[in-house]
């Protein structure tokens, strides 16, 4: 199934105005510090865990990265890139079956690091063993 999501650093609802500022901030270059919700990326990701996003754009962006985006429907989601498109990405939720194509309009940053239990742990050190799995 293409084109679903799931929203990982938040759910539309009361946090819609916290969404939107965490993106604008995005956009203007800030990196942030959210915190994730949900079950699609486990168990890279845990409800309850502190994500340090970075902004990019598309051209930084490696397989593998997991990267924040702003779907057409809103919130903000986290999904790795499984692939790349034209105009965009394949990712998929490292606990889901399917995938979804994010248009690079959508991209707001890159996961550098996941805080968990106050432990600060950056992605590149799970880089080559995400990478054999998803290969």
């Amino acid at each position: 199934m293409r084109g679903h999501h799931s929203d990982v650093v938040s759910e539309r609802g009361p946090t819609a105005p916290l969404d939107d500022l965490a993106a604008q901030s995005l956009r203007r270059g800030v990196t942030l510090r959210l915190r994730a919700h949900g079950d699609s990326m486990l168990p890279f990701l845990r409800g309850g865990d502190l994500v340090v996003i970075r902004p990019a754009v598309a051209a930084e962006v490696r397989i593998g990265d997991v990267i924040c985006y702003e779907p057409a429907s809103g919130g903000l989601c986290l999904h790795r890139v499984i692939a790349r498109e034209e105009r965009g990405f394949v990712t998929r939720g490292d606990a889901l079956a399917y995938v979804e194509t994010v248009p690079d309009a959508w991209l707001l940053g890159v996961v550098r690091a996941v805080e968990r239990h106050g432990r600060v742990i950056p992605t590149a050190q799970w880089r080559g063993r995400i990478l054999a799995v998803i290969a």
